[in-house]
């Protein structure tokens, strides 16, 4: 299966998203002050894109409520890092919310 390749772009100097289709390969990918991020291919239960560096919230799995995550990338594959727990493989976690991302909501992660 495929899936839609795309990133987006965070300016660490400016605080902000930059769209990444108005920068060069060069200025984006070998400029420190830019982080990019690739979407994974998947949606939240509301239509939303995730892309790496989301925050994510799952209601139930495996038994624990109200999980908390980072979207990551890991060994060519897309997981949540739940912080002091095992990670998972993104697309096994169902019913995921996407409520923010590292750069503008750290204090979700708390």
């Amino acid at each position: 299966m495929k899936r839609e390749i795309k990133f987006r772009v965070w300016d660490s100097v400016y605080l902000n998203w930059k769209n990444p289709e108005d920068y060069t390969y060069t200025e984006l990918f070998l400029d420190d002050k830019y982080i990019v991020q690739q979407y994974t291919g998947m949606i939240d239960e509301d239509g939303k894109d995730i892309y790496e560096g989301d925050i994510i919230f799952c209601k139930v799995y495996y038994g624990i409520e109200n999980r908390i995550g980072i979207v990551d990338y890991f060994a060519s594959s897309f997981i949540v890092d739940w912080r002091n727990q095992i990670d998972d493989p993104l697309d096994e976690i169902p019913d995921i919310k996407v409520i923010g991302n590292i750069f503008e909501n750290p204090e979700l992660l708390k």
